[in-house]
């Protein structure tokens, strides 16, 4: 069920460009005239409601043409995307056919192109292993076009070199899902058409930070004072959430310098430094009590998490060594929409 069909002079038509009332005219006139006609084969053209009143194009009769037919998903999530790319001042097409270096022929839902940049949209709604996925998608990149995948059914590979989201519609309204994020279609397309669908920590960029600080007993006997402690820092970016201990932190001595310099004056809070603890046998960046300045490990700081506060939080520049201690901290790169804000624009 094509958007896309060609009049007599060899111009785009699009069938939801056209109001209800032109529609009713124009498929009279086609009756008469058979103008229209196919741009996959340049065979004739009726036009059609889908049983949701969707307009659409469709061959007059069968013929040789081997143009799949399509969902009502198909249609609509197309049309989604050339208004999408039109939005952001792209060239668009839908039912694009072109021709691979090594001769193969493919056929993009939708291909828009700004200057020398090619994206296709490819929505995938019948099922598809992997291993055809991944040939069709370096077909593309042979060709010059980057590709965005929007699949129904979730399993395909999480890589950079395979961008794709799954899509679900609920109450005639689609939904791109990534692992941690989901959003409009809509509004991915917008992301991805505007640069901000990005594979991985965006880098640089920023990310946000908070410092979270609780409250403890000293664990002294001759001592028990009530004693304000960092209780963790987290660094967020797109949908993800770094959480780092002030021990782990301390692994990294220029990005805790980073992060402490924003810590407020906060009343009885023990002093961030490094301390020897016997459990460890080694010393290490910790809290302490404010008062005899006993080290408060890790313990002691889950303890205090439940008694917690943020008590700053403040933009960070996300350099090679925040990258590097955010991976380390167990992130696992994936596709996410980032804000112009985390994007340094």
């Amino acid at each position: 069920m094509p958007l896309r069909c060609v009049d007599e002079t060899g111009n785009d038509v699009y069938a939801f460009d056209i109001s209800a009332e032109e529609w009713r005219a124009l498929s009279k006139r086609n009756r008469e005239s058979r103008t229209l006609r196919m741009p996959c084969c340049s065979a004739p053209v009726t036009l059609r409601r889908s049983s949701r009143g969707t307009q659409h194009f469709a061959h007059k009769a069968a013929g040789d043409c081997t143009t799949a037919p399509e969902t009502e998903a198909h249609l609509r999530l197309k049309q989604i995307a050339v208004e999408v790319a039109r939005k952001h001042g792209w060239d668009v097409k839908s039912e694009v056919t072109g021709t691979a270096p090594s001769g193969e022929v493919w056929i993009a839902d939708v291909l828009a192109q700004k200057n020398t940049a090619k994206v296709a949209i490819e929505i995938q709604w019948s099922p598809q292993t992997n291993e055809e996925t991944m040939r069709r998608q370096e077909r593309y990149r042979q060709s010059g076009i980057r590709c965005l995948w929007l699949f129904r059914k979730p399993g395909f590979p999480v890589i950079e070199a395979l961008p794709a989201a799954q899509v679900a519609e609920q109450n005639g309204t689609y939904h791109a899902h990534f692992s941690c994020q989901r959003m409009s279609v809509e509004s991915l397309l917008d992301a991805a058409f505007g640069r901000r669908l990005r594979f991985g920590i965006p880098s640089p960029g920023t990310a946000f930070a908070q410092i979270r600080v609780g409250e403890g007993d000293c664990w002294k006997n001759n001592c028990r004072a009530k004693t304000r402690i960092v209780t963790g820092v987290d660094v967020s970016f797109g949908s993800y959430t770094a959480r780092f201990s002030v021990s782990e932190l301390g692994e990294y001595p220029a990005l805790f310098e980073d992060i402490f310099r924003h810590l407020p004056h906060v009343p009885r809070l023990g002093h961030l430094k490094r301390r020897f603890s016997k459990t460890r046998e080694r010393a290490y960046m910790s809290n302490g009590c404010y008062r005899c300045d006993s080290l408060f490990g890790d313990f002691y700081e889950f303890e205090a998490q439940y008694f917690e506060e943020v008590v700053s939080s403040f933009p960070i520049h996300v350099s090679p060594e925040w990258k590097q201690a955010i991976e380390n901290s167990g992130y696992v790169p994936e596709w996410a929409v980032y804000s112009p804000a985390e994007l340094g624009e």
